[in-house]
């Protein structure tokens, strides 16, 4: 595989194809969480100690509390799965907009690209990746668990028997931890080609898993070594963003105290002057991150896409 030509061909296709920076700014912003007021009877109900200024909620104040929570749990949970849904459709869209790239020469429009990604590919790619990650979250949480037993050992009225339970579970949770970091390694590789046998040929969640396992193994040299290439220029991309957080945070807290400072002499609210501050703060650090990154993630999907469009196809 050349490995310079497909990075070269990824970073073109990433600037030439502008569109494709919705699905990846889509991906950046998705990629990415009452105890009742037992009024005794007695006295005028309010706790003598207490001062004024914390008075005791009353039964509507704990219900109108407990109501918001719940709302707030339900925007939230709401919110997780609009944006679940967001983030694999970007992802069907980048991979089939760039596979239609190479194979006519023509980038699809926004609406095009958009009815690419909605379809039950989409789905079939999210229950793929539950199908591994649920098992792969338990069997690690079991190991850690299993890797933790020599505490057992704390119970015996031992110095010598207690030394050796936390030697042998800090070697046996530092063996565990690596053990699950191959794990995550060769899942991230694999998922690479799962899901793209799934965007691009049509595959059930079923033959994805079997014809991804084959492409990677008939190709394993070269899945690995485009694996590490791209593993280190996101290494140097957050470096990047790195020192791009601490220049426009910089920028961002000197408009933001520029703001807040003058409106404080103005209103003396600290709070008015605090909020005002941290919009322009917000909006100078948020907005141009979540740019690159989109720019970042659209690129990588790309490059990933060509090499599985290559490792898949001399498969045959």
């Amino acid at each position: 595989m050349d490995y310079s030509r497909l990075i070269n061909r990824a970073f073109q296709i990433t600037w030439r194809h502008k569109v494709l920076w919705i699905f990846g700014i889509l991906l950046a912003l998705t990629s990415g969480g009452g105890g009742g007021g037992g009024g005794g009877s007695g006295g005028n109900g309010s706790m003598p100690n207490l001062p004024a200024q914390f008075p005791v909620l009353g039964p509507a104040e704990w219900q109108i509390i407990s109501a918001l929570i719940l709302v707030c749990c339900c925007i939230f949970l709401v919110a997780i799965v609009i944006g679940g849904i967001v983030r694999y459709v970007a992802r069907a869209a980048l991979y089939r907009s760039v596979d239609q790239i190479e194979e006519t020469g023509v980038a699809p429009k926004w609406r095009e690209a958009f009815r690419l990604g909605w379809s039950n590919r989409s789905f079939r790619m999210w229950l793929l990746d539950l199908l591994v990650g649920i098992p792969f979250f338990i069997v690690a949480m079991l190991l850690l668990l299993l890797g933790a037993t020599p505490l057992l050992l704390l119970a015996v009225d031992s110095a010598a028997a207690k030394a050796l339970g936390v030697i042998a579970t800090i070697g046996l949770e530092l063996l565990v931890l690596l053990l699950i970091m191959v794990a995550a390694f060769a899942l991230g590789l694999l998922g690479q080609f799962w899901s793209r046998e799934i965007a691009l040929a049509d595959r059930s969640v079923g033959q994805a898993l079997a014809m991804g396992y084959a492409a990677v193994r008939s190709r394993l040299k070269d899945s690995a070594l485009t694996w590490l290439l791209l593993f280190g220029l996101s290494l140097a991309y957050g470096l990047v963003s790195i020192a791009l957080v601490f220049i426009l945070g910089g920028i961002g807290l000197a408009v933001g105290f520029g703001i807040g400072l003058p409106l404080y002499a103005a209103t003396k609210s600290v709070g008015w002057a605090v909020a005002m501050g941290l919009l322009p703060f917000i909006a100078i650090l948020a907005v141009p991150l979540i740019f690159v990154q989109g720019l970042w993630l659209t690129f990588e999907s790309s490059a990933w896409t060509l090499a599985y469009r290559e490792i898949a196809g001399a498969r045959g």
